[in-house]
C-alpha cells in the first residue's frame, strides 16, 4: 500500500501540548506553565498557556518552527497571592496538519 498525502486538518489539543512540551525543554528557565494549555477561544488552530518569563529569542524560536502560523502574547497579572511581578499569555497558532489515506498498489 502507498500513503498518498490528501486533506489537511486542525491541530488536537493533544498534538498541541506534546509539541509545546518538547520545545519547551529548552526554555525551562522561562517557567512555563503547561497545564494552562488550551484551546483559545474565538480562534482557529490556536491554542494558550502561560509562561512566567519571556524572551524574543523564545519568540523567534517558535515562531520559525514549521508546525507554527504566528505565536502573539500579552501580558497579565497572577492570581492574588502570587507576588506583584506579570506573567505572559502565550497565544500559538498552528498550520494545518496533513492527513494521509492509504490506497492500493495497482498490480
Amino acid at each position: 500500500m502507498d500513503i498518498q498525502e490528501t486533506n489537511k486538518r486542525s491541530i488536537s489539543s493533544r498534538e498541541s501540548k506534546a509539541f509545546l512540551k518538547k520545545f519547551l525543554e529548552d526554555y525551562d528557565y522561562l517557567g512555563p506553565k503547561l497545564t494552562n494549555h488550551k484551546k483559545s477561544r474565538n480562534t482557529v488552530d490556536t491554542y494558550q498557556f502561560t509562561i512566567d518569563r519571556i524572551s524574543f529569542s523564545f519568540i523567534g524560536n517558535l515562531t520559525n518552527h514549521n508546525k507554527v502560523k504566528d505565536v502573539y502574547y500579552h501580558p497579565v497579572f497572577p492570581p492574588q497571592g502570587y507576588g506583584i511581578s506579570l506573567r505572559y499569555k502565550i497565544y500559538v497558532s498552528y498550520e494545518k496538519v496533513r492527513t494521509r489515506r492509504r490506497r492500493e498498489k495497482a498490480l
